[in-house]
C-alpha cells in the first residue's frame, strides 16, 4: 500500500512538473521531464549570472523610459500626456514581451536565444537616439498631412511606439525565460521566483534614479542610452564568451556602440538648426541657447519654445 502511494506520489509530481512546464533537475543534473543534462552548462546550474540578468535588465527597462520621456520632451514637450503614452506604451510592450518569453523558454534548452535577445535589444537601444528623432521628425510630418484633432497625443503615442516598443517586447522575455532556468524543484519555486522579481525591481529602481541624477545631467540623453545599452550587450556577451560560443549579434554590437560613441560630440536634438550656440540637458529640461547680433534667446523642452529672449542694445528685453 504504501509503494502504492508512492508511485501515485511521483506520477501527480510529474504531471504537475509536465503541466506548468518546470525544469526539475536530479542530483547528476538530469531533467526529470526531458532526460537531458544541463551540467554542460555552468551557468544555469550556477544561478548567479543569471540573478544578475534579472537585475540588468530591470534597470535597463527604467533606463529607456526615463530616455524615451529626455528623447521625446523636446519635440512633443514633457506633458502628463506624453508621460501617459511613455509609461502605457512600454507597459504593453513589457506585457506582450512576458506572455511571449513565456512560450519561447517552454521551447528552449539553453538560454542561448535569451541572451541573442539582450544583445538585439542593446543594438537597437543604442540606435534610438540617434534615429529616433529623424524617426520622431518623420512620424510627425507624415501625421500632419492626415490628423487635424489631438496631434500631439496621435504623434507622440506613434513615434513611441516605433521606436521604444520592440526593445521592450525583448526585455520583458527576461523574466519568463529565466524562471525556467533558475527554478530546480517544486519546492523552491516561490523562492525562486520571488527572488528573480526582487532583483528585477531594484534594478528598476537603480535604473530610475542613475539616469536621471547623474547619467543624462552629466553626459546627455544621448550617451545615456549608450550606457544602459553597453550593459545589456556586455550581459549578452560575457554568456556566450563564458559558454565558448560565438554571437555575431554580439560582434555587431560592440562595432556598433563603439562607433556611435565618436558621433556623441556632435549629437544635436536640433538637427535641422545650424546656429545653436549651446545645446545642453541639466537635471530638469533640456536647454538650448541662440545667440546673434540682436538678441540672445534660451528655449527649453517644450516644443523648442522660447523661455526668454534678451534683447541687445535699448531695446526691451523680453522674459
Amino acid at each position: 500500500m504504501r509503494i502504492g502511494n508512492e508511485y501515485a506520489a511521483k506520477t501527480l509530481c510529474k504531471a504537475v512538473q509536465a503541466c506548468y512546464n518546470f525544469s526539475v533537475y536530479t542530483e547528476d543534473g538530469t531533467n526529470e521531464t526531458t532526460g537531458t543534462s544541463c551540467m554542460e552548462n555552468k551557468l544555469i546550474r550556477s544561478k548567479y549570472f543569471l540573478y544578475l540578468t534579472e537585475f540588468f535588465a530591470g534597470m535597463s527597462v527604467m533606463a529607456v523610459e526615463l530616455g524615451a520621456s529626455r528623447l521625446m520632451a523636446p519635440y512633443f514637450s514633457s506633458s502628463q500626456i506624453v508621460w501617459t503614452v511613455i509609461i502605457g506604451v512600454i507597459m504593453i510592450a513589457m506585457a506582450i514581451g512576458n506572455v511571449w518569453g513565456g512560450k519561447l523558454a517552454d521551447k528552449s534548452a539553453t538560454p542561448d536565444k535569451l541572451y541573442r535577445r539582450l544583445i538585439i535589444a542593446a543594438i537597437w537601444i543604442a540606435l534610438i537616439p540617434f534615429v529616433g528623432r529623424y524617426l520622431i521628425a518623420g512620424i510627425s510630418l507624415l501625421l500632419a498631412l492626415f490628423v487635424t484633432k489631438n496631434f500631439l497625443v496621435w504623434a507622440a503615442l506613434a513615434a513611441c511606439l516605433v521606436i521604444f516598443a520592440f526593445p521592450c517586447v525583448l526585455l520583458g522575455t527576461v523574466t519568463p525565460s529565466l524562471t525556467r532556468f533558475t527554478v530546480d524543484n517544486l519546492d523552491d519555486t516561490g523562492k525562486t521566483v520571488g527572488r528573480l522579481n526582487a532583483l528585477n525591481t531594484i534594478g528598476s529602481i537603480i535604473g530610475t534614479f542613475v539616469p536621471t541624477f547623474v547619467t543624462i545631467p552629466a553626459v546627455g540623453t544621448a550617451a545615456t542610452f549608450l550606457i544602459f545599452s553597453g550593459v545589456l550587450a556586455a550581459i549578452g556577451i560575457a554568456y556566450f564568451v563564458f559558454e565558448k560560443k560565438k554571437s555575431v549579434p554580439g560582434i555587431v554590437s560592440v562595432l556598433l556602440i563603439a562607433g556611435l560613441c565618436f558621433a556623441l560630440p556632435s549629437y544635436s536634438f536640433a538637427f535641422w538648426q545650424s546656429d545653436i550656440t549651446l545645446e545642453d540637458e541639466s537635471i530638469y529640461n533640456y536647454l538650448q541657447v541662440q545667440d546673434d547680433a540682436k538678441r540672445t534667446t534660451l528655449s527649453t523642452n517644450v516644443l523648442f519654445g522660447v523661455q526668454s529672449v534678451q534683447v541687445k542694445g535699448d531695446a526691451l528685453t523680453v522674459l
